[in-house]
C-alpha cells in the first residue's frame, strides 16, 4: 500500500526535493505559452508530469549507476560509502529498495515521458521528438559527465534552453526569440545552484576523483569568481534583453532575487573563508524546509547555502515569468 511512509522515502530515493529547478522552468513556458491559441492547460499539467519524470529519473540513474560502479569494485551494498555532506543512495545502500524495484521504478520513470512525447508529436510535430532525443541523451551522459568536467553545463542545458524551448513548442508548436534569451538566464541560475553544491563539495569531488567545473578552476579563488560571474550573466542577459530587443521590462522583476543573491555571495564567502557565521533564513531568502531537523543533525552550514542557491534559482524564474505576463 503506497502510504505517507512510502512517500517520503520515494522523494528521498529521487531526490524530489530538488525539482525546484524543474517547476522554474515550467513557470517559463507557461509564462510565454499561454498566449498560443493551441495552449490548453491540459496539455501544460501533461508537460511538467512528463518533465518531473525526468528529472527524477535522472536523479535516481545517477545514485544508481554510482552503486553499481563501486560494486564492480568488488565493494558489497554493505561496505559502499560516498563522500558528501548530504547521504547519497541511502535507501539503495540500505536496501529499502531492491535493484529489482529501483529498475521498475526507473522504467515506469522514463516511459511515461515517453508516451507523453509521442502525444505531442502527433499534437504539435515531429520536432518534439528531436527535442526529446537531445534531452534523453543528455541524461544518460550525465551519470558519466563528471569524469570530463561538463556535468553542471549538461544540467544546466536540459533545464534551461532545452526544456524551455522544447516545452515551449510542445505545448505550442512554435518558436519564440524572447524566451530562448530568457531561457539563457535561467541556464546560468541553474548552473549557480550546481556549481554552489559543487563549491562545498569540494574536498570530497577531490579524493572521489570527480571533475567538476569548480575543480576546473584549479581553486576555490576562482570558483568564487566564477559563481560572482553567473549571477552577473543571469541579471545581464534580462537586463540586455529589455533594452536591446522586445523583452517585457516587467521583466526585471528579476531584480527582486538580489537580496537572496547577495546573501549567497556573502556565505559563500564565508564559506571559504571559514568564519564563524550565524545561519538565519530570512522570509525574503525563501524556503528553508525542514530547518529544525536540519539544524539538529549538524548540516545547517551546507544546507543553508543549498536553500539559497536552490530558492535563488526558484524565485529568478518565477519572477521572469511574472514579469512576462504582467
Amino acid at each position: 500500500m503506497f502510504n505517507y511512509k512510502n512517500i517520503i522515502t520515494f522523494v528521498e530515493l529521487t531526490r524530489a526535493y530538488s525539482l525546484g529547478v524543474t517547476f522554474a522552468s515550467c513557470f517559463v513556458i507557461l509564462a510565454f505559452a499561454q498566449f498560443s491559441e493551441q495552449f490548453s492547460i491540459l496539455n501544460f499539467i501533461l508537460l511538467v508530469i512528463a518533465l518531473c519524470s525526468v528529472h527524477l529519473g535522472a536523479n535516481l540513474f545517477d545514485d544508481y549507476m554510482d552503486v553499481r560502479q563501486k560494486l564492480n569494485t568488488g565493494l558489497s551494498l554493505d561496505e559502499i560509502k560516498f563522500n558528501s555532506f548530504v547521504p547519497k543512495a541511502r535507501l539503495i545502500l540500505n536496501k529499502t529498495y531492491s535493484f529489482n524495484a529501483i529498475n521498475f521504478i526507473l522504467g515506469v520513470l522514463f516511459v511515461l515521458p515517453v508516451l507523453i512525447g509521442l502525444y505531442f508529436a502527433y499534437f504539435s510535430g515531429w520536432q518534439v521528438l528531436l527535442f526529446a532525443l537531445i534531452g534523453g541523451i543528455l541524461t544518460l551522459l550525465y551519470p558519466f559527465s563528471s569524469r570530463f568536467y561538463c556535468a553542471e553545463i549538461i544540467i544546466g542545458l536540459i533545464y534551461g534552453p532545452l526544456m524551455i524551448m522544447g516545452g515551449y513548442f510542445a505545448l505550442t508548436g512554435d518558436f519564440n526569440s524572447n524566451l530562448f534569451l530568457l531561457s539563457w538566464s535561467v541556464f546560468f541560475s541553474t548552473l549557480i545552484l550546481l556549481h554552489t553544491h559543487s563549491l562545498m563539495d569540494w574536498e570530497f569531488d577531490l579524493s572521489d576523483g570527480k571533475k567538476t567545473l569548480c575543480l576546473l578552476l584549479k581553486n576555490k579563488t576562482n570558483a568564487m569568481r566564477a559563481l560572482k560571474a553567473m549571477i552577473f550573466a543571469s541579471y545581464f542577459i534580462v537586463v540586455f534583453g529589455v533594452l536591446s530587443l522586445n523583452l517585457n521590462p516587467h521583466t526585471l522583476y528579476v531584480f527582486l532575487t538580489l537580496p537572496i543573491a547577495t546573501k549567497l555571495q556573502e556565505s559563500m564567502n564565508d564559506y571559504i573563508n571559514i568564519n564563524d557565521v550565524k545561519f538565519e533564513p530570512r522570509w525574503y531568502y525563501g524556503f528553508f524546509e525542514n530547518w529544525k531537523e536540519i539544524k539538529q543533525k549538524n548540516i545547517a552550514f551546507f544546507m543553508y547555502r543549498f536553500y539559497l542557491a536552490r530558492n535563488f534559482s526558484l524565485f529568478f524564474a518565477l519572477f521572469a515569468a511574472i514579469g512576462t505576463v504582467d
